[in-house]
């Protein structure tokens, strides 16, 4: 057997290995690169340097800690957000003008790979440009007395993408191991997406680093490619966001204290009701089932909360099924508690009016000729006499006989008085 050895940053390492090294490699770089990046700073008025503290072992707890003054530390933070404008000037010629964090910018990719791969790289890179993705491939852009390392150093500046192809020539090779490095601080700043881009390298292969992010394969060429520009460009395969469903949409999102299946079955009594008292309406299951679009199971747990606020009482009778009850009936609670969020008018604010006419001797007893003083019919006025009712605020009689009313009369008692005066 013959053991495989080679070198990253000098170090002499095998496949067993190379995950920790890599890894460590590219947290030396990323920690080299931000104190470089920090070493001229000093507070103006005191000369103080930041110091800087490395916090995490991994990429993904990867953290830094400064200490300083107020003002340093405002610095620090400048010259980690600011992007260095340096060697832009000699970036690719059809490069975008636009800055590459805008949401209309080009999509801008550095394509790194190894040498043996280039034939794969360069038809990559040419899908790439053909479907508006600005490419940098090295053949393409580094002219004869160019400065590698300027050219690069730029088109990593400028990439919103850094993608790097991952064979078994690439993945050992320095230069690339070093492009990666780069692209890794890039992503850490913000500045980029960073893709591993697998040909013929299964996936649990990859270093720790690596295996961390989604890499896509090449595996079926023609549907991997569009995919990965599809994703590039910002485009999902996720569907456009549908409408919510009409009980959803109707619902007040818990701003009145109900559910939206136990506000649904309330809404549609409270609108199906004709005088807004108890036993009208009383409806079947099944209506509730085809009005609301509830199912069975939504629909005993929005009766039972109603039941349970003592807005609504369950009728049962043969037939009625699993559901364990025929129809649902209001209580006049419901109307008391609930008709300001789905009338206009509030039966509060009607007890009071009445309350007060009541005090001061501007209406006489009976329900109806109050309704008719105010202009209100039967599913008004009954929730405001209701609520006065429930409250002992007034003396009530005769309610056999009443309908479409409530009450035949009520008339006013001392609890009346301190009602008006508490609330005026």
């Amino acid at each position: 057997m013959v053991k495989v050895t080679f070198d990253i940053n000098g170090q002499s390492i095998t496949p067993g290995s190379f995950g920790d090294v890599f890894e460590a490699t590219i947290l030396e770089t990323i920690e080299n690169e931000v104190r470089a990046k920090l070493a001229g700073i000093r507070d103006p008025d005191t000369g103080e340097f930041p110091v800087v503290s490395v916090i995490g072992s991994t990429l993904e707890n990867l953290s830094f800690e400064v200490e300083g003054s107020p003002k340093l530390v405002s610095l620090v933070q400048e010259a980690l957000d600011h992007r260095d404008e340096e060697g832009t000037n000699e970036m690719i010629a059809n490069a975008p003008t636009t800055d590459k964090n805008t949401e209309n910018s080009t999509p801008c990719v550095f394509l790194s790979h190894a040498s043996e791969d280039k034939e794969l790289a360069r038809r990559i890179a040419g899908d790439f440009q053909r479907q508006g993705i600005n490419t940098f491939l090295d053949e393409w852009e580094i002219g004869p007395g160019d400065s590698l390392r300027e050219k690069i150093d730029a088109s990593l500046e400028q990439c919103t993408h850094f993608v790097v192809l991952i064979t078994s020539c690439s993945i050992q090779k320095r230069w690339v191991t070093a492009e990666i490095n780069a692209g890794f601080v890039q992503k850490v700043s913000g500045e980029c997406k960073f893709i591993p881009l697998r040909h013929d390298y299964p996936a649990e292969h990859l270093p720790p680093l690596l295996r961390s992010l989604y890499s896509p394969s090449l595996e079926d060429y023609g549907r991997n490619i569009n995919t990965l520009i599809n994703n590039i460009h910002g485009i999902t395969r996720k569907p456009p966001l549908g409408i919510k469903p009409q009980i959803i949409r109707q619902s007040s999102q818990g701003a009145i204290g109900l559910s939206a299946t136990a506000e649904a079955i309330a809404r549609l009594m409270i609108e199906q009701s004709e005088h807004g008292n108890s036993f009208d309406p009383e409806i079947e299951v099944v209506d509730i089932r085809q009005k609301t679009g509830l199912d069975d199971d939504d629909i005993v747990d929005g009766v039972d909360e109603l039941v349970g606020r003592g807005l609504v009482r369950k009728k049962v009778f043969m037939g009625c099924g699993p559901i364990g009850f025929g129809s649902v009936i209001s209580e006049a609670a419901l109307f008391v508690a609930l008709d300001k969020y789905f009338k206009d008018w509030d039966p509060a604010v009607d007890a009071l009016r009445i309350a007060a006419d009541l005090v001061n001797g501007a209406v006489e007893g009976i329900v109806s000729a109050i309704a008719d003083e105010y202009d209100w019919l039967p599913r008004r006025m009954n929730p405001a006499v209701n609520y006065l009712v429930e409250r002992d605020v007034v003396n009530a009689g005769e309610t056999t006989g009443t309908h479409p009313w409530c009450y035949r009369w009520i008339s006013k008692k001392d609890n009346t008085r301190r009602f008006v005066r508490d609330r005026s």
